[in-house]
This record gives C-alpha cells, structure tokens and sequence, in this order.
C-alpha cells in the first residue's frame, strides 16, 4: 500500500506540475464540455447546473462528502467520490486504475435513489451523467453500521472496500488527471 501511495503521490505532483506550468492539457482534459459548461461568463447555468467550468484539481478537501477506496479481483483500484463543485453543483466521480498505469474516469453530476435491502445494508445509487462522454452510467456504494462499505462499478460489480479521508480522496482525483492527460 505504501507503494501505492507513492505511486500515486508521484502521479498527482506531475499533473499539478502540468497544469501549473500550461505544459500538456490536463486541465482541458478535465473540464467539462461545451455543452455541460457555463453559458456564459454572467453566470448562467448551462444544461448540468454548473455555473462556472472547473477541474478536478480544483476541487478540495472541503468539497468531498463520500470517498471509497476498493480493489477488485485484478488489482485494479477503484475509488468512487461524491463531491461538490466549485459553483456549489453536487458531482459524482469513479476512478478505476489498472495496475499497468492506465485506468478511467466517469465524473458528472447525478441523480440519487437509496435504499436499505433486507441485511441493513443501505445502498445510494447514482445515475451519473459523465462530462466526458455525456453518456449515463450507474454507480454508487452501499454502507452499514458495522462500518462496511462498498462500491458498486458501472458493470455492476460490487467491491468491498474502505472510506478514504477527504485528502486521500482529492489525492486521488489529482491521479485522475494524470491518467487522462
């Protein structure tokens, strides 16, 4: 794990490093497009409710309201986030890493259903409307008292897994940004 995070501390100072300096286009990759952005500079909310185009560097610890961490059969990580943007637009996001270094990335807003199945297990599923690719995908996590926490993928796999703090899981996104860039 502490390898992981090495990796991924790596990761996230060399998009930082990117977006800072204007070399490579990570920040572009990451905001939304043109049809999910800003109508206009006056603040007019455009189609998904944001008021201004963002990154998901910029997004910060106190934005974060869910992180989850999981590894699924293959060493691929997982992390599913729910967050609020900068024009206060709440924002769902999943991350899947392959152990090669490559991985995806589905972050949009969304619509939620929760419910509680018969072993208390209280699942929030999310219709994320990606600002990628403007496509639907269905995501979300489930949680219990006992502290048990899930992920479900857009495949509708569930993976066990654990809650991140807020820093972990804007350390994440700023590994995302690498991955797309």
């Amino acid at each position: 794990m502490k390898k992981k995070l090495t990796a991924i501390l790596a990761m996230c100072m060399l998009a930082v490093t990117m977006a800072a300096c204007g070399g490579g286009d990570a920040s572009d990759d990451y905001s939304e497009p043109d049809n999910a952005a800003a109508a206009a500079d006056d603040g007019e909310t455009a189609d998904n409710g944001a008021s201004d185009e963002f990154t998901l560097l910029d997004v910060s610890s106190d934005m974060i309201s869910v992180g989850v961490y999981a590894a699924d059969e293959n060493q691929n990580e997982l992390v599913f986030s729910m967050f609020t943007a900068p024009s206060g637009t709440p924002m769902a996001s999943l991350f899947v890493y392959s152990p090669d270094g490559s991985g995806d990335v589905i972050c949009g807003t969304y619509t939620a259903e929760t419910n509680t199945d018969e072993d208390g297990m209280n699942w929030t599923l999310l219709t994320v409307t990606d600002v990628y690719t403007a496509q639907d995908f269905e995501i979300g996590f489930a949680e219990n008292d006992s502290d048990q926490v899930y992920i479900l993928n857009a495949a509708g796999a569930v993976y066990e897994g654990q809650y991140l703090s807020a820093d972990e899981t804007v350390t994440y996104m700023g590994t995302a940004v690498a991955l797309l860039s």
